[in-house]
């Protein structure tokens, strides 16, 4: 999926290319497919990948695709304006199954979109598998210096509540001097073409405003996936202050969980979610001095910081990128075997029907 100002090397497992705006291509893509050996279409779903009105241009794909379509839906709204309940339904009715990746998307599916719970699989979002560690050895690998190393990562935008961190900070460098806070990540593209980097020039600005520019470190470049697990893998502590309630997933979060990391967060739906029973500690949206009191604690509190950091681990193991692969491929099929067995799902592409079997 190409944005039309932009250039891609891509390796040669890619074989189509959308233009996101080219209105055209989404139906070739469709074609393409149909006369592919692929058996079954697996659509991660969010609205800002795709052009049109909530992301609608994706149904000419999906209107002219007759195999059976498996979506992973990474954002559901459960108070949608019109054109994002319209471009929902338009999804749920052309998915054989739909994945998410937490109860709570459940939920919202089953009461505000009315979807039968059959219709419905919860896989987690994946993550590589990696034994339980200690940091020091990635903070070598990385020449990272100081204590604690707290970190937040992912591309840089508005939403991610970065702000809240560096208020509660002065007063914890006050005790602890060598803490360091690294926000890595590149800005994210599409908020870079709007307002450029106003979102990090305000961040860099407070933190010379809080006297924190010793503390502080902007990494603001995009990482592979191996320099991304080694700075995991460093931080001491990880923070995911995020602004908005509804998140429904996050991927950086799934990463710490999983690496066994003392997590800090606000109660965002898949935070709430994935860090219960111990898992993690939540901070209310804005709470400066929860932020601060959340942080000493597991500073100060060695002991049950490790513990927090075993429930993660534990829990995150059934994240791994194996256990996953193997849920989508039981939900892969049960998507192929209601396709080719049910007539009605059929003729909504005017397919030939075959006998139940």
């Amino acid at each position: 999926m190409n944005d039309p100002s932009e250039t891609y090397n891509y390796p040669e497992e890619v074989v189509f290319q959308i233009e996101r705006d080219k209105l055209e291509d989404y139906y070739l893509a469709a074609d393409y497919i149909n006369q592919s050996d692929a058996d079954i279409v697996c659509l991660q779903h969010e609205f800002g990948i795709f052009y049109g009105d909530a992301g609608d241009y994706i149904f000419a794909t999906l209107s002219g695709i007759n195999k059976p379509v498996v979506t992973t839906m990474h954002t559901v709204i459960r108070d949608p304006k019109p054109e994002y309940r319209a471009s929902t339904e338009k999804l749920i009715e052309y998915s054989e199954k739909l994945v998410v990746m937490s109860h709570t998307a459940v939920e919202v599916l089953k009461n505000v979109y009315k979807v039968l719970e059959d219709k419905i699989e919860i896989i987690f979002h994946g993550m590589p598998e990696y034994p339980f560690n200690n940091c020091e050895k990635y903070k070598k690998i990385l020449n990272l210096k100081g204590f604690p190393v707290i970190l937040t990562f992912g591309l840089l935008n508005q939403n991610k509540g970065v702000e809240n961190i560096l208020d509660a900070l002065p007063d914890i460098v006050d005790k602890y001097p060598d803490l360091v806070y690294l926000v890595l990540g590149a800005t994210h593209p599409m908020i870079k073409k709007i307002h450029g980097e106003a979102y990090r020039q305000y961040l860099e600005n407070k933190v010379l405003e809080l006297g924190l520019e010793n503390n502080v470190m902007f990494h603001a470049k995009f990482v592979e996936k191996e320099e991304l697990c080694n700075y995991i893998l460093a931080g001491d502590i990880y923070a995911s202050p995020y602004l908005s309630r509804e998140q429904i997933v996050s991927g950086a979060l799934t990463y710490a969980i999983g690496m066994g990391k003392a997590i800090v967060s606000t109660p965002y739906w898949y935070a709430w979610e994935m860090l219960s029973e111990n898992r993690g500690l939540l901070v209310d949206f804005g709470d400066t001095d929860g932020f601060k009191k959340s942080l000493l604690y597991l500073i100060e509190n060695p002991e049950e910081c490790n513990n927090m950091r075993k429930n993660a681990y534990n829990f995150g193991r059934k994240m791994t990128w194996k256990n996953v692969g193997e849920e989508y491929n039981k939900i892969f099929r049960k998507a192929l075997k209601n396709f080719n067995t049910y007539p009605g799902i059929q003729n909504r592409f005017n397919l030939p029907s075959e006998s139940p079997a």
